[in-house]
């Protein structure tokens, strides 16, 4: 009887850790597809994907937001990739990549914690949740080698945005036919059209 209800209990306990470790993985992929989804216009609300009448984010914000010219140029201290730790407040402040990461991880449960980080390779554009939670299961540390205390996961999702990726495709031939013709001694070199562009993100000129 004893090893019958010892083996219940533990049943118990692995069913609860299952569980919990569902519930955060499937948080975390909640919050990266929600931030996907509407990452087009940080004025969307994350739940629901509803938009305000005539809110929009500036019409050049893939330019100087978007880590766009890290990725396509890659010069030294140009980022293409921004991350946030979660949950955090909803803020109207600071970089609109912050804020729009920030907005999803404010919706995330209590007592979860982790970080988003958006990554923009020019043609694959990925938001990614990682997360953890404590949990206290004590019957399971022995068998889990005390790792059962924290459960970690992450989830993924690409941001689809099928008109941006044409443009960037046609910007890609622009700038390689330009790149090909500066090696054969005409055309541009990227560090040129990088400076051009850093100089337009400094002084905040929309185009």
């Amino acid at each position: 009887m004893p090893v019958v209800l010892f083996t219940t209990m533990i049943l118990l306990f692995l069913s609860l850790y299952i569980y919990q470790q569902s519930m955060l993985h499937q948080a975390a992929s909640a919050a990266a597809e929600r931030t996907a989804y509407s990452w087009d216009n940080s004025h969307k609300e994350a739940l629901d994907g509803s938009v305000p009448v005539n809110q929009y984010d500036p019409l050049y914000w893939r330019l100087t937001d978007d880590q766009w010219l890290g990725a396509l140029f890659g010069w030294a201290g140009a980022e293409n990739s921004q991350t946030v730790l979660v949950p955090s407040t909803s803020s109207a402040q600071g970089a609109l990549t912050s804020i729009k990461l920030s907005k999803t991880g404010s919706a995330i449960p209590a007592g979860m914690q982790g970080d988003m980080t958006y990554q923009n390779a020019l043609l694959q554009r990925k938001v990614t949740a990682s997360l953890h939670q404590m949990i206290s299961l004590r019957p399971l540390d022995a068998m889990l080698d005390g790792g059962g205390n924290e459960l970690q996961t992450s989830g993924s999702s690409l941001v689809v945005d099928p008109v941006e990726f044409i443009r960037s495709i046609h910007l890609m031939r622009y700038y390689g036919s330009k790149f090909k013709k500066h090696d054969a001694g005409e055309g541009m070199d990227r560090g040129s059209a990088a400076g051009v562009l850093q100089q337009l993100q400094a002084s905040g000129s929309q185009p």
